[in-house]
């Protein structure tokens, strides 16, 4: 594992060339992952399935592709029910579909779990706020 970060906040980042693991309440797909994702599209139920299980910190996880013209980033977060905080990690692998496609490294860090509520799941990973709606946009 090596060490990121700043002298404020500290990352544990871990980087292997697998691929992410498969998600357990499913997929959905958006433009941009911030504070204010708004979901293209998804499986059927595989919001409100990941939702539940952060407000119950049960385990699941389910993957988010951030889809650009000719390359994104694929993410699975994953829940790991632990004595209080709940634990989120977030798998991360960028791609290009140019030149008969390819995938980067999967990176895993750490999030923190800031609120569960009738709109989504808000995390902080990396340092940035991440809102996993409720509904597709």
């Amino acid at each position: 594992m090596a060490a990121c970060g700043t002298a404020a906040t500290a990352w544990r980042t871990s980087h292997h060339h697998a691929r992410l693991q498969r998600a357990s309440c499913g997929a959905a797909i958006t433009h941009s992952l911030t504070g204010h994702t708004r979901i293209l599209s998804a499986d059927p139920g595989s919001l409100a399935c990941f939702i539940r299980a952060a407000r119950e910190c049960r385990p699941a996880s389910i993957a988010i592709t951030e889809m650009g013209v000719d390359s994104g980033t694929d993410y699975v977060f994953v829940i790991t029910p632990a004595k209080p905080p709940c634990q989120v990690t977030e798998q991360r692998q960028d791609y290009s579909a140019n030149f008969g496609g390819s995938h980067g490294a999967v990176s895993t860090v750490p999030c923190r779990r800031v609120a569960v509520t009738p709109g989504g799941v808000t995390l902080s990973c990396r340092g940035q706020t991440i809102l996993l709606p409720a509904r597709v946009s």
